[in-house]
């Protein structure tokens, strides 16, 4: 007969806690239901509740529900920039690569991109920067533009700011019978000759 004692069992350790998984499943929670409820509707609760979680959660990682919608703008606006990033492959391939992520989780692109025009917030001056500085590869003013061009090109840069908005929220609610193979096609044809037309009027050559 064995009497010796038996062993205590080791403690066992909490597991470690993603934080960065965390905060991203949240910012994806919250879009959906800002997008569900309307972006000044929800609260902070609403999302805590979708999400599964007690709301002093959400205020560990978010101080406050607006640096929570902050980072759902922040998510569309990541995307945006990486897929400019990427080497160009001809005329919508830009925006075919933002629609392809935008596809697998609409909802973030919806709330901003639907709240954008309200005046409520500064994300459509924020957005029509960014878009005005990834589209000015196509505006760069050639050597013998006349004086002034730089400014030129930069308001050239931003002039299909509207289209972009109308059209992505169009496309992820697939309200126009195309598919986006379709889309970014017909897409790239009306760049190429939105660029060709902006040079001559915008005086960039």
């Amino acid at each position: 007969m064995d009497d010796a004692a038996p062993l205590a069992s080791p403690a066992r350790r909490k597991p470690r806690v993603d934080h960065d998984a965390r905060r991203a499943e949240y910012v994806s929670v919250a879009a959906r239901v800002l997008h569900d409820k309307g972006l000044h509707a929800a609260t902070m609760r609403d999302i805590a509740e979708a999400a599964g979680a007690a709301k002093v959660l959400f205020y560990r990682l978010f101080p406050s529900r607006e640096a929570l919608v902050e980072a759902v703008f922040l998510k569309v606006e990541a995307i945006i920039l990486d897929a400019y990033a990427q080497p160009w492959e001809g005329y919508g391939s830009m925006v075919g690569r933002v629609l392809a992520v935008a596809r697998k989780e609409p909802a973030p692109f919806l709330v901003v991109l639907k709240n954008c025009r309200s005046g409520q917030l500064d994300w459509e001056d924020r957005l029509r920067r960014i878009m005005a500085r990834t589209s000015m590869p196509l505006f760069e003013p050639g050597p013998n533009a006349p004086a002034g061009a730089d400014t030129r090109a930069l308001k050239a840069s931003g002039a299909m700011f509207g289209l972009f908005v109308d059209s992505m929220i169009t496309w992820l609610e697939d309200r126009d019978g195309l598919t986006d193979e379709e889309r970014i096609r017909w897409w790239g044809r009306i760049v190429k000759a939105w660029r060709e037309a902006a040079r001559e009027a915008f005086r960039l050559d």
